[in-house]
């Protein structure tokens, strides 16, 4: 039995494509805090790295010299203190009772006093020592992959000396750039789909530069996507459509297609006859083409027209 459907005008999302890059979110050159030598290297290029973890150790006896000289002198200046304390309660209870001058009270006011801020700064002095004895251990800031190595096992390395670099792959973002004529329509109704191979990903976020490039004016985007499901690596080229609108359009099955040659025909229903129609298609949704010329509303055309 023959399947007929009949045209209808539909308003369309128009998308305009523009090419994508896309990068991660969290990219970094890990640098040294500190002069020393290369003692061990943990991780190379291509490897998988959880937070935390370390990357590269440093030679560290210089610092952990330090480190122990500063808590020495933090503990006996606070065996200091805390006798200055007992000196000063010992000598505040004498002089209540009048067996001291007050002159004998004030000094062990006063160096209970200067044994307290030596303590403090005995204390900082540790905490310094231990941040650069931790400087010698180079750690992971996130979970991620390493993209490049820049030292070498024994090798000496200066304060601000690139060590390795990485990215995350648990954030991916899409960059381009969107021209000056339509920033309007897309900050108007900022909806984008990330194409890539077939496969549509819809933007979590549009994110639009507040200013246009002065060479090809066009603003630039970042677009950010689900990672889980994206199946995207950074640097990898994709397509942007960009909801700039809508159209109406009729659109009809790609079942009632008749192709002869170059030509592209329909059977249209007239007076109880069927007239095979030369029309002009346009973009294709799904099972469904757009029709630009050939085709009215309210038309009745035949599908699956080979099959019958």
């Amino acid at each position: 039995m023959a399947q007929w459907h009949t045209t209808r005008i539909e308003k369309i999302n128009n998308y305009r494509q523009l090419n994508g890059e896309v990068e991660a979110v969290n990219k970094a050159t890990v640098s040294s805090q500190t002069a020393g030598r290369v003692a061990k290297i943990y991780y190379d290029i291509d490897d998988f790295v959880d937070k935390g973890s370390i990357l590269v150790e440093f030679t560290n006896k210089e610092q952990t010299a330090r480190f122990k000289q500063a808590q020495a002198n933090a503990k006996a200046a606070e065996i200091a203190f805390k006798q200055a304390q007992k000196d000063y309660i010992r000598i505040k209870d004498i002089y209540s009772k009048k067996l001291v001058a007050k002159s004998e009270l004030d000094q062990a006011l006063s160096n209970r006093d200067a044994l307290k801020a030596k303590a403090t700064a005995a204390q900082s002095s540790v905490v310094s020592a231990k941040e650069q004895l931790e400087y010698t251990i180079v750690r992971a800031p996130y979970n991620g992959i390493v993209t490049n190595r820049f030292v070498e096992t024994g090798e000496t390395v200066n304060p601000g000396s690139p060590i390795m670099e990485g990215l995350s792959l648990s954030q991916l973002r899409v960059i381009t750039h969107i021209p000056e004529n339509i920033i309007n329509l897309v900050k108007t109704n900022p909806q984008a789909m990330v194409l890539n191979k077939g496969r549509e990903i819809t933007s979590e976020k549009i994110t639009i530069y507040p200013y246009a490039d002065k060479i090809t004016r066009t603003f630039k985007t970042r677009l950010d996507i689900d990672t889980q499901t994206s199946g995207l690596f950074p640097g990898m080229t994709v397509k942007v459509a960009f909801n700039i609108g809508t159209n109406d359009k009729i659109l009809i099955p790609t079942s009632a297609l008749v192709t002869r040659g170059e030509l592209i025909m329909v059977y249209v229903k007239n007076e109880g006859s069927e007239l095979l129609r030369h029309i002009k298609t346009g973009s294709q949704y799904g099972k469904r083409i757009e029709v630009i010329s050939g085709l009215n509303e309210n038309e009745k055309i035949l599908i699956n027209p080979l099959s019958e």
